[in-house]
C-alpha cells in the first residue's frame, strides 16, 4: 500500500485485511477509499438491499461485501446489521469469529458450502438474509425453505407476501424515468430486482388480481436491462397458466 496507494486493487485488500483483523477504524478509513469506486445506481440497489435491525446479511463476495460496509460506516445505514463475506469464509480466523458471533459450532466452509451455510442459517441466534446475489448453489442444502422477500432471500418466511408488498411500495416510490443504467454491471446487478417483483405479480394473479402497475414496472425494469423479451415470455406464460 506505501509503494502503490492509489492501486483499487491494493485498497480492496487491504479493507479486506482490516475486516478480517477487525480493525474498525481501518474499516471506516479505506471504506471511505473503496465506496469511490462504486457508480451511485450501485449504491442505491445495496442501500434497497440492506435489511434493518441486529440481523446477519450474507453477502456474495467482496464486491457485495463492500459496499454494503460502505453504507453502514460511511452513510449510517444498515448500523446493526452483522454482514457475512461468502469469500472470506474461506479463512479460518475470520469463520471461527463469525461462527462465534453466531453461536453455531464452526466448521469447514470450503468444500462444503451449502452445508455449513444451513447450520449457519438453522443454528444462529440472529435473524438471517441472503443477498440475492449469491449463487444458489449455495444455497441447495436449504432451497426447499428459502423465499425470496425482495433483493434478498429469508429461510422460512411466513410471511412471503407481506414482504413483497413492502417491496413493491418501495419501488413505486422511484421515479423509473430517471433510471439510467450506464454499463453492463449495473445492468446485471439491477436484474435481481425482477425476480421478487415477478413472483409478487403471480402471486397476484393467483388471487385474481391483474396489477396494471406492477406489470408495467416490470417490463419497464426489464428493457432498461436488456431483458424484455424473456420477461414479456414469462409474463404470457403466467397470464396463460392462470
Amino acid at each position: 500500500y506505501t509503494l502503490n496507494s492509489a492501486d483499487k486493487t491494493v485498497i480492496s485488500e487491504m479493507l479486506g485485511y482490516y475486516i478480517m483483523t477487525e480493525n474498525l477504524a481501518k474499516q471506516k478509513e479505506f471504506a471511505q477509499k473503496v465506496q469511490k469506486n462504486y457508480t451511485a445506481a450501485e449504491l442505491a440497489y445495496y442501500q434497497d438491499a440492506m435489511p434493518t435491525g441486529n440481523v446477519f446479511l450474507i453477502a456474495a463476495n467482496q464486491e457485495d461485501m463492500y459496499a454494503f460496509l460502505t453504507l453502514k460506516l460511511i452513510s449510517g445505514i444498515g448500523t446493526e446489521v452483522n454482514l457475512v463475506n461468502l469469500d472470506f469464509l474461506k479463512n479460518a480466523t475470520y469463520r471461527k469469529s463469525i461462527s462465534t458471533l453466531a453461536g453455531i459450532t464452526d466448521a469447514t466452509f470450503l468444500g462444503s458450502e451449502s452445508i455449513y451455510l444451513r447450520s449457519f442459517i438453522n443454528g444462529s441466534s440472529k435473524k438471517v438474509y441472503v443477498s440475492t446475489t449469491v449463487s444458489q448453489g449455495y444455497l441447495s442444502a436449504v432451497e426447499d425453505y428459502m423465499y425470496i422477500t425482495g433483493l434478498t432471500y429469508q429461510y422460512g418466511a411466513d410471511n412471503q407476501r407481506t414482504l413483497l408488498d413492502n417491496f413493491w411500495t418501495m419501488m413505486k416510490s422511484k421515479d423509473l424515468s430517471k433510471f439510467v443504467l450506464s454499463n453492463s454491471a449495473e445492468k446485471n446487478l439491477y436484474g435481481n430486482y425482477l425476480p421478487p417483483l415477478l413472483t409478487l405479480y403471480k402471486l397476484k394473479l393467483s388471487e385474481g388480481t391483474e396489477d396494471v402497475i406492477l406489470v408495467n414496472t416490470i417490463r419497464i425494469l426489464a428493457e432498461k436491462i436488456g431483458k424484455k423479451e424473456v420477461v414479456d415470455d414469462l409474463l404470457y406464460q403466467y397470464s396463460t397458466d392462470e
